[in-house]
């Protein structure tokens, strides 16, 4: 692992972890996650404590200071372990270590519809340091964000989002564009509007992909398209919200920022898949 992390010199700016059974409550055609689950521990609280210390303490002593916590499944069903690793992060802060933005990846399905869970944890996340919140979002629809997420019924992401901003935490919306849902510059910008209206601080647009983290050539928007929802981004910047579409160039540059994941067999790559 520190050969890994050693090649990347000071330029690393990034650290992702990966906690939690890998449990999930959604069933996700294009899980990214799935290969990953045979490694997560089967029990909510059990995590690599040293593993998990020592690759922060390294990873910021080559600069990285943003952190992301992940899953092979949704954190939200492993509150535990995400406390447990919050609570590690902040204990890193005797020694000089400290991580910001903290930010949590989350389907919001759990947030959405168990307002005891809500109340509970995402105060306590933020007061070990938690400061965002990434949703994955498809649709406006209720209905279709169900079908896409392939589960009976999805909360209406007014609830999730106000949950989020009631308990002091910032929101990202990561939004999924596909031909299911969000495929052309009209939907896309209706779709912006509709989030920053809900009081979404930062959006994050990306074509959808399949699981060798290539373009879904039968799912993804036209580049036609593409280029035209870039055109209007560019036009349309606020410097209030961060509005980016993530594109393969965009890959390039999110490589070329040396952004490390810590997976649940405990190697440490820039790689989502094939890793």
């Amino acid at each position: 692992m520190y050969e890994i992390i050693g090649k990347y010199g000071s330029g690393l700016d990034s650290i992702s972890i990966f906690v939690g059974t890998g449990q999930c409550n959604a069933y996700c055609s294009h899980c990214a996650g799935l290969p990953l689950r045979k490694y997560a521990p089967k029990q909510d609280g059990v995590i690599d404590g040293n593993l998990i210390s020592k690759t922060l303490r390294e990873c910021y002593k080559q600069g990285a200071r943003y952190l992301s916590i992940s899953s092979s499944g949704e954190p939200t069903l492993s509150p535990v372990s995400v406390s447990k690793t919050l609570k590690l992060v902040d204990k890193l802060k005797e020694e000089g270590i400290s991580f910001s933005p903290i930010n949590l990846y989350s389907n919001g399905i759990r947030i959405g519809e168990d307002k005891l869970f809500s109340d509970k944890y995402l105060p306590f996340w933020r007061n070990l340091g938690l400061t965002t919140v990434y949703i994955t979002v498809h649709s406006q629809n209720e209905e279709k964000n169900a079908a896409i997420y392939r589960v009976k019924s999805y909360p209406s992401l007014e609830s999730v989002f106000s949950r989020i901003h009631e308990s002091g935490l910032k929101i990202r919306a990561n939004l999924v564009l596909s031909k299911r849902a969000i495929s052309t510059e009209e939907e896309f910008v209706s779709m912006i509007k509709h989030l920053l209206n809900l009081g979404v601080n930062d959006i994050s647009a990306w074509p959808i992909r399949d699981l060798n983290d290539k373009p879904d050539l039968t799912l993804s928007p036209r580049e036609s398209e593409l280029d035209r929802i870039e055109k209007w981004i560019e036009a349309n910047q606020d410097p209030k919200h961060k509005i980016r579409l993530l594109r393969e160039n965009s890959k390039i540059r999110y490589q070329l920022r040396q952004k490390l994941t810590l997976f649940p067999d405990g190697s440490l790559s820039n790689k989502w898949c094939n890793h």
